[in-house]
Formats: C-alpha cells, structure tokens, sequence
C-alpha cells in the first residue's frame, strides 16, 4: 500500500508541475484562453497522451528508484550518536523517534518535507560492524557522505585527546 501512495504523491506532483508550466506559458505568450483550456488543448493530442502515460509510467517506477540503503561501517548508533546527529542536522533532519535500536528523523522545515513529497523519514538502524540509513535517495545520500566524513574524522579526534 505504501508503494501504491508514493506512486500516487509522484503523479500528482509531476502534474502540478506540468500545470505550473503551462501557466508560465501563457503568462510570457499572452493567448485568448484560460489556463484550464490550454492544458485540455494539449492533452487532447497524440503527445498530450503520450506524456500522461510517461507520467503514469515515471509514478509508478518513482518508489523502485528513489528510495535507498547505505551502510557504515565501523559506527555504533550508541558511541557515535553525536555524529549521527550532528550529520543529520547538517541536512535539517530532527530526530522525532527512538526505540531498539533504531533512530527515526525527519525534515525540520515545512519547504523541505515539500520538497520530499513528505516522504522525509529516514532510519538509522544497527546493522552487523556498523549502521544502515534508509529513505529517501537525494536525503541518504548526502547524510551518508556526511556521516562517513564525521566517522573517517574521529581517528583525529581519538589522536588530539591523548
């Protein structure tokens, strides 16, 4: 159910994107008709027809490819919790849940969790010699790079405190 509704959220927001464009449209050309007559014009056509479809297509492969895992290796979710933090912040996440193991963080901004299509949750679990992040691809990237950087850091650290 949850890949039916991130498909759904997907579509909607590609066809408000294509409305926006249209509207963009005819604000620079200005033309004799409405914006909802316009968008009607055009997916009256074969090409208007062939775009719903790449659109229906593009929804429904959006949750096989935007959503992903990355492990790190070498960190504790207890010693290196600073770090996580600290890595998650960077990027404006906030932890919102704790429990067995596993951190739960979400966007701090209205903006951002737009941006995400509210699918901003990211899950920092334990995993076998370190932890898996998972959630949206654009967000675990990022905090993955991050938090690699903070964890590659600590030998720095560990060597000024002797």
């Amino acid at each position: 159910m949850k890949y039916i509704v991130r498909s759904l959220k997907y579509l909607v927001v590609l066809c408000v994107l294509y409305v926006a464009m249209v509207w963009l449209k005819l604000v620079t050309e200005p033309m004799p008709v409405t914006l909802w007559e316009a968008v009607e014009a055009y997916l009256s056509t074969d090409r208007g027809r062939l775009m719903m479809v790449c659109f229906v297509a593009l929804a429904a492969l959006y949750p096989l490819f935007s959503f992903m895992r990355s492990r790190i290796a070498d960190c504790d979710i207890v010693a290196d919790r600073v770090r996580i933090d600290n890595a998650m912040y960077v990027y404006g996440f906030k932890l919102v849940e704790e429990r067995d193991g596993v951190l739960v963080y979400r966007a701090t901004g209205i903006l951002q969790r737009l941006w995400f299509v509210f699918e901003d949750r990211v899950e920092v679990r334990t995993v076998d010699g370190g932890v898996e992040l998972y959630g949206v691809r654009r967000a675990v990237a990022r905090i993955a790079f991050q938090l690699k950087a903070y964890i590659a850091n600590r030998r720095f650290e560990d060597v000024e405190n002797k």
